[in-house]
């Protein structure tokens, strides 16, 4: 079925339409016998939305809303704060694929048409994450663009950190909040749900229409595909088809213009099935596409609508409350956290994606010792064609994955086990971004280890060997339960990449007794995985960013790695497996009792801000100036222009 084409005059904007707590705890640490105070996950929420520090210096530049209130809004940084933070040390590049890249010129001349429709289309889709992640979003971003035509050079400097962090709010690699405008702040309900519903009315609304029978609209509301509005004194939840109407029909026609040039027919019929997706009111068509996506191996070109869950808090919230859970799970309605838009363009690199399948093989080994493997279903292990691979150099990266919040994603195995193509047999795809690993790789690697790595040490660390445990990641999220991990509600993103991550170690130690890695192979992956995870700053707002701490916490706790009175980490190599796989243990036991008390218990024991933690902090802090990164894309700009 073809597109017809929806052709607008102007660019396309979307539709507008607890007392804080102090834990102590007593971890092993060197050199230290005493009680010391720490920040925990449980107080972070309560206050994750508030921010870090003392107020800004306001710039003398406001605005006035365009939706016709009276509301102005003012630049939230200081002169000297962006000045900072813009700084060639405070801001690092991220370059993606230029013109003369050897893996552009070797396209053929039809694929070159093609990824510049898969551009476009994702460039276009970049509008809807604005909307979703933030209600301020565009016309901040407006505003700030038509200040900065003007010559104004802190609009021009807060236009750098918009684009870089893809929002209006963020946190940097330190955790702290990176409000551009004064007086707005991040929601729990991101642009998912109307700005001024508190938790509290959401929790009785639902429950009131669940008393007037209404439960299959609150089954919509509780969809990961709906936007949240306001009908009078209920809610009620729009598709995104519909919802994002204008913006869906005009990528899905780039998509379908992609799919007439493309040189592989397996990728064509995928972008045909991607765009009747986006203009469709029907979960089945996503599953078609994704179901055809995760099949691509041998094609040329790289196009991906991520549909991942991990900034909407609102969603989750309902596990707080019993009563509500309860009647739920009476009427089988699973609360789904809402799918942020993100998009990936890029050109397959096959010298990688060699390297990658080598591990192919190995899946149904690997499941073999996956915890509890005979009390769930591991279909990887009956079936490894159900598991495909590729390393792509990004031309474009657009939406959620295109955004730097104190990191950005040099990977991913989708779909997720929420979406439709799972539940019907569908198979998984494991992506690698290779301008972003290399970015992140490469950057003050040294300045990092003399900071928090013991010098004996520094001889294992090698960036090549991050890759390796990135592959490891990213395969074992295709092992492991995969039913009703929603039940563990807000904590369900934490347990799962805690489960990747150890599950790698785990499986690393499994890979070099069959002689896949040597054991020096295994010491450079533990001591650059350890390494490169250390965080500058407390931040549990992040799935990511809460199991690395939970991690390390962990990892004291049993002895595999060891801190000193200066924040110096020295390893102790034969302790990190036994510790992975203790950690995974208790994972696996939590995802497969769908139990979400022993999930908040397991979070909070272990998501702590230690002492030990903030001496590598400030280490880290002396050493790297680094606070955020931005995307450039030259080659997208050329090919969004043409």
């Amino acid at each position: 079925m073809k597109i017809l084409p929806i052709r607008l005059s102007a660019p396309l904007m979307g539709n507008k339409n607890k007392t804080n707590k102090t834990s102590y705890i007593s971890p092993t640490f060197v050199g230290q016998d005493h009680f010391i105070k720490v920040n925990s996950f449980a107080d972070s929420q309560v206050k994750q939305f508030e921010e870090d520090s003392q107020a800004y210096n306001k710039a003398n530049i406001s605005f006035t809303s365009s939706d016709n209130t009276d509301r102005n809004y003012k630049l939230n940084l200081s002169s000297e704060e962006l000045k900072e933070r813009t700084s060639s040390e405070a801001l690092q590049i991220y370059k993606l694929l230029d013109e003369d890249s050897i893996q552009y010129q070797q396209l053929d001349n039809m694929d070159k048409e093609a990824l510049k429709h898969l551009v476009k289309a994702a460039r276009i889709l970049n509008n809807v994450y604005f909307i979703q992640d933030n209600p301020h979003n565009l016309e901040f971003k407006n505003y700030i663009e038509s200040e900065n035509a003007k010559g104004n050079d802190m609009a021009t400097r807060t236009l750098k950190l918009f684009n870089a962090q893809k929002g209006v709010c963020a946190k940097d690699v330190q955790g702290k909040n990176i409000n551009l405008a004064d007086g707005i702040k991040p929601l729990p309900q991101r642009g998912f749900y109307p700005e001024d519903l508190s938790e509290k009315e959401f929790h009785e609304i639902l429950m009131k229409m669940l008393d007037e029978g209404k439960e299959e609209q609150v089954e919509k509301i509780l969809n990961q595909r709906t936007m949240v509005i306001r009908s009078e004194d209920e809610l009620k939840g729009i598709d995104y088809t519909d919802f994002f109407k204008e913006d869906f029909a005009n990528a899905a026609h780039e998509l379908e213009l992609a799919a007439d040039y493309s040189t592989n027919e397996d990728f064509r019929r995928f972008l045909s099935l991607q765009a009747n997706a986006l203009v469709m009111n029907n979960p089945y068509m996503d599953a078609l596409a994704d179901k055809k996506w995760a099949k691509l191996q041998n094609t040329p070109l790289e196009f991906t609508i991520t549909r991942e869950s991990y900034d909407d808090k609102m969603t989750p919230s309902i596990s707080k409350n019993s009563e509500l859970m309860r009647r739920l799970n009476e009427l089988n309605i699973i609360p789904y956290n809402k799918d942020n838009i993100g998009v990936r363009v890029g050109i397959v690199n096959k010298e990688g994606t060699d390297y990658i399948l080598k591990i192919k093989e190995y899946l149904p080994l690997l499941a073999e010792h996956m915890p509890y493997k005979d009390e769930y279903e591991q279909k990887i292990s009956s079936n490894v064609n159900k598991q495909t691979m590729v390393d792509v150099d990004i031309v474009e990266a657009t939406g959620q994955l295109g955004a730097y919040r104190g990191g950005i994603s040099i990977a991913s195995a989708l779909p997720n086990s929420d979406k439709l193509a799972i539940k019907l047999e569908g198979g998984r795809r494991n992506v690698y971004h290779r301008q972003m690993r290399q970015a992140k790789y490469s950057a003050g690697i040294q300045n990092r280890l003399n900071a928090v790595l013991d010098k004996s040490q520094h001889k294992y660390y090698d960036k090549d060997s991050l890759h390796d445990f990135t592959i490891l990641h990213e395969t074992l999220h295709s092992l492991g339960p995969k039913t009703d991990t929603e039940l563990l509600g807000r904590y369900k993103n934490i347990i799962e990449e805690n489960k990747a991550d150890m599950g790698a170690i785990v499986m690393l130690d499994v890979l070099t007794k069959k002689g896949f890695y040597t054991e020096n192979k295994q010491k450079q992956v533990f001591t650059s995985f350890l390494t490169a995870y250390v965080a500058k700053g407390a931040n549990f707002n992040d799935a990511h960013r809460t199991r690395n701490i939970m991690q390390y916490n962990y990892f004291l706790k049993e002895g595999a790695i060891k801190i000193d009175k200066t924040g110096k980490m020295k390893i102790n190599f034969d302790k990190v497996t036994p510790a992975a796989q203790k950690m995974l243990n208790e994972i696996i036991r939590i995802q497969l009792d769908k139990d979400i008390d022993k999930a908040r218990q397991f979070v909070n024991k272990y998501a702590v801000w230690t002492e030990p933690l903030e001496k590598m902090a400030e280490n880290l802090k002396s050493s790297d100036k680094m606070l955020n990164a931005t995307l450039v894309s030259p080659l997208a700009d050329k090919l969004a222009t043409e």
